[in-house]
């Protein structure tokens, strides 16, 4: 079945998916026929796609095309939005994520969301990487344990290992981003969407986050969305090009940027357009 409930997790109170993905072999998000509305105006068209299990998915294409709005489907956060409307199906282990019986707020416990400006909560560091393990109930050493590998998998520990009580607001851009990478991680999420991540940060901010992305994809699904098509090229596995709401083309990342077979993609990636 495709529709499931969420169960939960007595031990540590994490809302989970019943885990049916043996079902649809071993890819990790299945999209299927997807097509998203702003009132009458439609801006993501008929997508279908493959996401398969721990690897980096670029979503590339102008401005307007549709990549963020794809991107907040695979955690309802389009469902925060007046007027917008979502078809078709995500299929995540197994179950529809899509289905209005699915909480969205249990998903977003096991699908992460990183924004295009850091946003760290005005609380200490250690505060912003606690805050999603303390509203579960988590205290204690394992809450101390969890903001400190999780800020060790954000690669941020010894930038801050010694002013935990700090302010999260007195890090730099780029140590902002990493610390709300490290609050993502320290939910144990499965898929963690970037969108734009990189684009307020300085050169040595950006190499550090996409050096840290191809570190994170050993563990975790990453979508990211990007208008550097060179930072698509270097951190991603496959890339999904997009133009006014449809798929244009969605191949490994080394075709779309060597070898496209759709002339549009070629015209972009070359600079013609956009």
């Amino acid at each position: 079945m495709l529709n499931q409930k969420l169960e939960m997790f007595i031990d540590d109170r994490y809302d989970d998916f019943q885990d049916n993905s043996e079902e649809h072999g071993s890819n990790k998000v299945i999209v299927r026929n997807v097509n998203v509305y702003y009132g009458d105006i439609q801006a993501i068209i008929d997508v279908s796609m493959i996401i398969k299990e721990k690897t980096v998915t670029a979503l590339i294409g102008p401005s307007g095309c549709g990549k963020s709005t794809l991107l907040r489907c695979f955690d309802r956060m389009n469902d925060e939005i007046t007027g917008c409307r979502t078809k078709g199906k995500i299929i995540w282990r197994g179950n529809d994520i899509l289905d209005k019986k699915v909480d969205p707020v249990a998903l977003r416990h096991k699908v992460g969301m990183v924004f295009q400006k850091p946003n760290p909560f005005p609380k200490s560091i250690y505060d912003n990487v606690a805050f999603g393990p303390k509203i579960h109930g988590i205290k204690g050493k394992r809450l101390d344990d969890i903001v400190e590998n999780s800020i060790k998998q954000a690669a941020l520990w010894e930038d801050v290992k010694d002013r935990l009580g700090e302010s999260a607001l007195k890090l730099s851009g780029g140590q902002q981003q990493r610390l709300c990478i490290a609050r993502t991680l320290a939910i144990d999420p499965e898929v963690i969407l970037f969108d734009e991540p990189c684009s307020a940060l300085d050169p040595i901010s950006t190499a550090k986050i996409e050096a840290l992305i191809r570190e994170l994809k050993k563990d975790y699904t990453i979508i990211i969305v990007t208008h550097n098509m060179q930072q698509a090229a270097r951190i991603s596995d496959c890339t999904a090009f997009f133009l006014m709401g449809e798929l244009i083309e969605f191949d490994k990342t080394s075709k779309i940027f060597e070898n496209p077979k759709d002339k549009k993609t070629e015209d972009y990636i070359t600079g013609r357009f956009g």
